[in-house]
C-alpha cells in the first residue's frame, strides 16, 4: 500500500513538474501561427504567464483582417490530460447584432486526453447558456441553447433557425 501511494506521489510530482515548467509562452505563440494559417489572428494581448497556466488580457480577436472580438481576459490551463480555456467578458463585433447579443459573460473549452476527438464547451451570456460539442473526427458541432427572455424576444430571426426539442432548449447542429 505504502510503495503504490509513493508511486503515485511520484508520478503526481512528475506531472505538475512537467505543467510548470513547461515553455508555455512558446506553446502560445505556436498555436498562435497555426490560427494565422486559417487567417485568425490574435492581437493587442497582454501575456502573462504564471505558475500552471497562461492569462491573456486585452485581446483582439480578428478573421481575415475583421475584429471580430474583444475578449477582456484569457486563462489557458493546460495540465497535460486535462486542458482548458476560459475567457471572460467577451464583446463580438458589431456586425454581429443582428443575429445574437453582443454580450458572452463566460466561455470555458475543456479538452482531456482521455477523450481526445472531443471538445466541449459551455457559455454564458446576454443569449442565455450554451453547451456545444464539437466532435473533430467526424467534424460535427452540436450546441445546444437555453435562450434568455432577451434572446427570444429581440432575436426571433435567430431562433427560427433552431430546432426546439422536448426540454424546451433549441438545437443547432452543422457538419464542416
Amino acid at each position: 500500500m505504502v510503495r503504490a501511494l509513493k508511486t503515485l506521489a511520484y508520478i503526481l510530482f512528475f506531472i505538475l513538474a512537467v505543467v510548470y515548467f513547461l515553455p508555455k509562452l512558446n506553446l502560445y505563440y505556436f498555436a498562435e501561427q497555426e490560427l494565422q494559417k486559417q487567417k485568425i489572428i490574435i492581437s493587442n494581448e497582454t501575456i502573462i504567464e504564471q505558475m500552471f497556466s497562461l492569462e491573456l488580457q486585452k485581446a483582439i480577436l480578428s478573421y481575415e483582417s475583421v475584429d471580430v472580438a474583444t475578449i477582456s481576459k484569457a486563462d489557458v490551463q493546460l495540465f497535460v490530460l486535462y486542458n482548458t480555456l476560459t475567457l471572460q467578458d467577451v464583446n463580438l463585433s458589431s456586425m454581429a447584432s443582428t443575429f445574437v447579443p453582443l454580450q458572452v459573460d463566460t466561455l470555458e473549452v475543456k479538452y482531456t486526453i482521455l477523450n481526445p476527438l472531443t471538445i466541449y464547451m459551455h457559455s454564458k451570456g446576454a443569449f442565455g447558456e450554451a453547451d456545444a460539442m464539437l466532435q473533430i473526427k467526424d467534424r460535427n458541432i452540436t450546441i445546444l441553447l437555453k435562450p434568455s427572455s432577451l434572446m427570444q424576444k429581440q432575436y426571433a430571426n435567430s431562433m427560427r433557425k433552431l430546432k426546439k426539442n422536448n426540454n424546451g432548449e433549441y438545437e443547432y447542429a452543422k457538419n464542416f
